[in-house]
């Protein structure tokens, strides 16, 4: 398969090429419109942001900070959604901005960010 990627030293069949040909499983949806495709890869890039969590700490008050900030994407069950985990509030331990840490974590999961056949609009974090 021309964009397959093996490892180094590997003899065996390219594994992209066959999952190419392999039909998809019984309940899974269709592939998505290149549109729609679109869409969703920029619903999901504007949520692996720090943009969202600091709008949930300025609404609560908290000290303006993400500290050692995740990101998740889930996929699953015709769904995508991301999860942003950080350290936020007082008082923070730790001398790097890698290594500092509060004793309460942000959690914020975005509702599903697949667009509904009916319904255009790009669902914000919920927290």
């Amino acid at each position: 398969h021309p964009s397959c990627v093996k490892p180094a030293r590997h003899d065996g069949p390219c594994v992209d090429g066959f999952l190419c040909r392999q039909p998809l499983p019984e309940g899974c949806v269709e592939p998505m419109e290149p549109e729609t495709l679109q869409g969703l890869v920029r619903r999901v890039a504007a949520n692996i942001s720090v943009t969202p969590g600091m709008e949930a700490v300025m609404r609560h008050s908290l000290p303006p900070a993400l500290w050692q900030p995740s990101f998740i994407v889930c996929i699953g069950s015709g769904q995508v959604r991301v999860l942003t985990l950080a350290f936020v509030g007082d008082p923070i331990r730790g001398d790097r901005p890698s290594s500092k840490l509060t004793p309460f974590v942000l959690r914020l999961l975005t509702d599903d960010l697949v667009p509904a056949t009916t319904d255009s609009h790009s669902p914000g974090p919920s927290h």
